[in-house]
C-alpha cells in the first residue's frame, strides 16, 4: 500500500460488504450470463472499493478447478463486467454504480503452498528429532 493512501473508511466497508453480498448472491442464485450457467461453484471472497465508490474489485475463490482455469474464467468474467454492474446498480442506492473489475483470489493456492511445505519431509523429520528431543529431556 503506497504511503499517502488514505485508510479506509466506515462507508468504503459497508458499501464494499453490500456488493460482495450482492455478488454472491448473483452467483449463487445462478444469475449470469448464459456463458457462466455451468460454470463451478464460485465465492466472492472480498470486495473493496475506491475511495470515490467509481470503483471496486472484487476477489473470486473458484472451487473445484485449477489455477489457471482460474484466471481464464476471471478473465471472462471481466468481459461480461457490464451485467453484473448492471445487476448492482438496481440494487444498491449510489450515486455512481461503480465498475467491477474481478480478481482471482491467491488465497487458496498459498494456503495449498503452506500445506505442502508442512507435509514435507524435511519438516515431518524436524518435528520428529525436535519431539525426541522433548521427550529426552524430561
Amino acid at each position: 500500500m503506497r504511503s499517502n493512501s488514505k485508510p479506509v473508511t466506515q462507508r468504503q466497508l459497508r458499501v464494499a460488504e453490500q456488493i460482495r453480498h450482492i455478488l454472491a448472491e448473483c452467483f449463487q442464485r445462478g444469475n449470469v450470463p448464459k456463458d457462466f450457467l455451468d460454470c463451478p461453484p464460485v465465492s466472492v471472497m472480498e470486495v473493496k472499493v475506491s475511495p470515490d465508490f467509481s470503483y471496486c474489485k472484487a476477489y473470486l475463490s473458484v472451487l473445484a478447478i485449477k489455477q489457471a482455469s482460474t484466471a481464464d474464467l476471471v478473465k471472462a468474467l471481466n468481459k461480461q463486467a457490464g451485467f453484473f454492474r448492471k445487476i448492482l446498480g438496481t440494487k444498491i442506492r449510489l450515486r455512481l454504480t461503480p465498475e467491477i473489475r474481478f480478481f482471482a483470489d491467491g488465497a487458496q493456492a498459498e494456503a495449498d503452498k503452506i500445506d505442502a511445505l508442512l507435509a514435507s519431509e524435511k519438516v515431518q523429520r524436524d518435528l520428529v528429532e525436535r519431539a525426541e528431543e522433548d521427550d529426552a529431556g524430561n
